[in-house]
């Protein structure tokens, strides 16, 4: 009889040590396509979707809702119809998962066992983001100290099901699991006082319970402090829209912050061990949540993008946000974090380090005095003090505050007479081209946004 061939999940995220089954789309012991939708599991990080290697049968292994440890199979594919089979193998009960459990370990021989790696679906494309790693067959091997140590202490293949090499550590840890990670053990537990009116108990779902993981490693290695800045303001995001096409006041802060995170480097780093890591890539952040959980979009190597690009990739990634397609690689490897409640009328807030990085930056809301054109809005930078300091934080903020009131137009004093020192061009003369100043360094001063693009006339 040909061996059933097992679906095992990959793992996207070292700190993931399960996933969720959240739904099967194909019934226990239906015939199946390749490249044909299986099944929908959740990671910390996103929702993905599981393709069939090749044709079959579906056999499930784990009931819908499930926890599966990364590395056991979900389910497998027969070429045998179960249906016409001696014994059809009844779908697991979701009351009995214990025993589903156990049947998806010992399902598959030591040949059957299959290394996980990426699944190209040719033949559906438009899901290529969301795909899912699955398996194909491969050999398991053992190193000869493996081998004699399994022999010395009774333990077989199975054992070992979705290794594709054991060796003498991978024995050691089965007869021994490490322990717990030291820092939870060194974070003393506080008790909680009993609870005595009733309640309701809901079980958190796997996204915000990484979520929690994430922000607790973040603030338990970091000594976490801030500085916040009023920035004056007389419109920007209006301003923005009206000026520059497609015009977002969130990818222009995304924008400048990227350029500043290598002036300002140390914020763009995290701690270990004494040590300060500093990140060769500004891999730029940006939380979205609008109710269906909180998601950091993740813009790689943002440094290097213009301003339109920043625009455009910020707009893609949440409209997948939006329908629910960003893929592990959206939402990874992020070295800061831009937190903006602006759009909730939030006027500030603290916002928490994430895991492996070092600051984040909370954008508040525009606000105005009724009847004035004036108004404000804060931006508060949390950092760890083991990486950086008070000072560095407020002029990376001060930096900030002046580079965007620069897009405003004319600086904010009304009475002074300001002109492009490249053109000559008045404010009037640059309102009427559609134009705006921009903030200068060297020389000091402002310079129209025509001149900054290289046209003269």
């Amino acid at each position: 009889m040909t061996p059933n061939l097992p679906l095992v999940l990959e793992r996207d995220n070292v700190n993931d040590e399960s996933v969720v089954l959240v739904r099967w789309f194909v019934k226990h012991g239906s015939k199946i396509a390749p490249n044909e939708l299986l099944a929908e599991v959740e990671t910390s990080k996103a929702n993905v979707e599981v393709y069939a290697p090749q044709a079959g049968f579906l056999l499930w292994g784990f009931p819908e809702g499930a926890d599966v440890a990364v590395g056991a199979p979900i389910g497998f594919i027969s070429e045998i119809d179960p249906g016409e089979a001696a014994e059809f193998v009844a779908p697991p009960n979701p009351e009995a998962k214990a025993q589903a459990q156990q049947a998806a370990k010992t399902e598959p021989s030591a040949a059957e066992i299959n290394p996980a790696q990426t699944h190209k679906n040719d033949a559906k494309p438009a899901a290529a983001g969301v795909e899912f790693p699955i398996s194909s067959p491969y050999r398991q091997r053992f190193s000869p100290v493996a081998a004699k140590m399994m022999k010395d202490h009774g333990l077989t293949e199975k054992d070992f099901a979705g290794k594709s090499v054991v060796r003498k550590q991978d024995v050691l840890d089965l007869l021994e699991p490490p322990p717990a990670v030291a820092a939870t053990a060194a974070r003393p537990t506080v008790p909680l006082s009993k609870i005595t009116i009733p309640y309701k108990q809901t079980a958190l779902s796997k996204m915000k319970r990484r979520e929690g993981s994430s922000l607790a490693a973040g603030v338990g290695n970091a000594i976490q402090s801030a500085v916040s800045v009023t920035c004056v303001t007389q419109g920007l995001r209006r301003k923005l829209a009206a000026r520059m096409a497609g015009g977002s006041a969130s990818a222009l802060m995304v924008y400048e912050v990227s350029r500043l995170l290598r002036k300002y480097p140390t914020f763009n780093a995290t701690y270990r061990d004494g040590s300060i890591l500093q990140f060769e890539q500004v891999n730029l952040g940006f939380a979205m949540d609008d109710g269906r959980g909180l998601k950091v979009a993740v813009l790689p190597d943002c440094d290097a993008l213009s301003l339109q690009q920043v625009s455009t990739q910020l707009s893609n990634l949440t409209v997948a946000y939006i329908q629910d397609k960003l893929t592990p690689a959206d939402v990874s490897n992020a070295t800061f974090t831009i937190s903006d409640l602006s759009g909730m009328g939030v006027s500030s807030f603290y916002p928490l380090i994430s895991e492996n990085q070092g600051a984040i930056l909370g954008v508040g809301a525009e606000e105005f005095l009724p009847g004035s054109a004036w108004g404000s809005f804060v931006l508060t930078l949390a950092f760890d003090h083991q990486l950086s300091d008070g000072r560095t934080a407020a002029l990376f903020l001060n930096d900030l505050k002046s580079r965007l009131q620069s897009y405003e137009g004319p600086p904010l004093e009304a009475h002074q007479e300001v002109s492009c020192y490249r053109c000559g061009r008045t404010a009037d003369q640059v309102a009427e081209l559609n134009s705006m100043f921009l903030q200068s360094a060297s020389p000091e001063g402002v310079v129209c946004s025509l001149c900054a693009a290289g046209f003269r006339t």
